[in-house]
């Protein structure tokens, strides 16, 4: 088993302020860290895909972590699939982040709207948030089943997570009778 971790963060910039009031979240930003081997993956606005050592977040005033252990192939698949992103040269997506607000503010219908306007050239950008669920579909198949991954916030993102992460935290009985 792995360690892997989601890290939610939040900068001063006025895209940041953007994203937080549209969503109504404390996080602007989510980024996904293989710990052991120590590389940082995310999506950022101007630069779009990046794939670098280290947590360039742990030290900020404005974040939070939510690690999970994985398998070593769920690892190595999370890993490769990043790989490929960094090859592919992957521009951030603006038009999708604008979905998600519009998502956020009229509804899920709106945001599905909006996404069925873009161009064909919008479905091969990853914002934070999307690259992240596609990540994690390495280990869950099913996660954030039937929605548009492209639609998820990094608030709607950290509400499920948190849920899992408590979920996983709940102690029980090394003996128990049904087999829990």
């Amino acid at each position: 088993m792995k360690r892997v971790s989601f890290v939610f963060a939040t900068g001063e910039t006025w895209l940041d302020r953007l994203v937080t009031v549209a969503t109504r979240s404390e996080w602007s930003h989510v980024a996904f860290w293989f710990e052991e081997a120590d590389l940082l993956v995310e999506s950022q606005a101007g630069r779009g895909f990046l794939l670098e050592r280290g947590n360039k977040y742990a030290d900020w005033r404005k974040s939070k972590q939510i690690s999970f252990s994985v398998s070593d192939d769920s690892y190595a698949a999370m890993l490769a699939q990043a790989h490929q992103w960094q090859r592919s040269a992957i521009g951030y997506g603006y038009a999708t982040c604008l979905a998600i607000g519009i998502k956020e503010l009229l509804g899920g219908w709106a945001g599905r709207a909006l996404l069925a306007m873009l161009p064909r050239s919008a479905a091969e950008t990853l914002v934070c948030s999307e690259l992240l669920v596609k990540l994690w579909r390495q280990v869950e198949p099913g996660f954030f089943a039937g929605q548009d991954c492209r639609l998820v916030s990094p608030e709607e993102l950290y509400r499920v997570l948190l849920q899992r992460d408590e979920r996983d935290k709940i102690d029980k009985p090394a003996d128990c009778a049904y087999n829990c």
